[in-house]
């Protein structure tokens, strides 16, 4: 038996040997199956990363086409803004010279009728006439050029009742029309109180106030170039990071701004966040605002400085790809998105 078994030949007609044959050709067949199935050149995880590094390239090429509509956009509406601006400007003026003009038609029209019936019993109405004229004067901005002339007016209607009396037939009627004369010449006193609006230097003291006039943009032109919030690092391009303030893109040089009063608690170099020259501002209550990457520090620490006082120069200094402000503001240590105080 050991014979047959050996015998290779015999092996061959063997029964298991053709299954096992049968069994070594399926999964040859199998193999060539799944090896067509494969795909050829590049593996398929070496190709997703490629995808997907396509895919953040094609989103960051569409995030700057945005930034840059809307930057286009806030120029355009700001252009739109300072020509409504001028225009409104323009038509008060008009306006108010207009009204100053009709003012001035009306004083003339009263003088004329006071001359045309000049009558006793009618200068006590022109007198009423003429101060109405006045007061509209003085809300049209025309009271004084109006004044001397009523003045005058005034001194007319009353002088002829004075030589009325000196007449051949002047009887006890004169008398009283000089007395009623004489009370129309109170009115002139009127005009005296006319000075009283002088103590409206009084309300001078009001720029006191201006110390505090509101949140001062920290950059005229208030380009942005980087929001607050979660955004790609553009020093680590496809690294997720959370910007803790907003960037405003300038020139090397253009003033940065404290946007309210307070005192410098910090002015110089800092190695902590993005680094660069630094500038920060205690504004009391908890509330603080921080200027970096500057060219230049124009203030101290200890300083104290009014809303709109210049604090440097922007910059590129510490970790930055170019010129720009990075501005924060912090309450109590939190910080808060700067675009809600400006």
């Amino acid at each position: 038996m050991t014979e047959h078994f050996l015998d290779s030949e015999n092996s061959k007609n063997t029964g298991s040997s053709n299954v096992l044959r049968r069994a070594l050709a399926d999964v040859r067949d199998r193999t060539l199956r799944l090896a067509g199935r494969r795909p050829t050149g590049a593996h398929a995880p070496e190709r997703i990363p490629q995808d997907l590094r396509v895919s953040a390239e094609s989103l960051r090429a569409r995030a700057k086409h945005l930034r840059t509509g809307l930057r286009t956009q806030a120029g355009t509406l700001r252009t739109r803004t300072e020509d409504l601006s001028s225009r409104a400007a323009k038509e008060a003026g008009a306006r108010a010279k207009e009204l100053g003009a009709y003012a001035k038609g009306l004083g003339a029209q009263t003088r004329k009728w006071i001359q045309e019936n000049d009558a006793p019993n009618r200068r006590t109405g022109a007198l009423s006439i003429a101060a109405a004229v006045a007061i509209g004067g003085l809300v049209t901005g025309t009271a004084e050029s109006a004044e001397p002339d009523l003045r005058i007016d005034r001194q007319v209607v009353v002088q002829p009742a004075v030589q009325s009396g000196d007449g051949p037939d002047s009887g006890p009627a004169p008398d009283t029309e000089a007395a009623e004369a004489a009370p129309a010449a109170e009115p002139a006193a009127e005009p005296a109180p006319e000075p009283e609006p002088e103590p409206e230097p009084e309300p001078e003291p009001e720029p006191v106030a201006e110390p505090d006039p509101g949140p001062v943009p920290p950059v005229d032109d208030m380009v942005v170039t980087s929001p607050f919030g979660y955004r790609d690092n553009p020093m680590a391009p496809g690294a997720l990071e959370f910007h803790t303030g907003t960037d405003f893109g300038a020139v090397t040089g253009t003033p940065v701004k404290s946007m309210l009063g307070g005192t410098v608690t910090e002015a110089g170099w800092h190695t902590t966040g993005g680094g660069g020259l630094r500038v920060v501002v205690d504004h009391g209550d908890g509330l603080q605002t921080t200027y970096n990457h500057l060219n230049s520090i124009d203030v101290s620490v200890g300083q104290a400085v009014d809303a709109g006082a210049v604090v440097g120069g922007i910059g590129s200094t510490g970790n930055s790809t170019g010129p720009h402000l990075h501005f924060e503001v912090l309450r109590h240590g939190n910080y808060e998105d700067p675009m809600g105080w400006l």
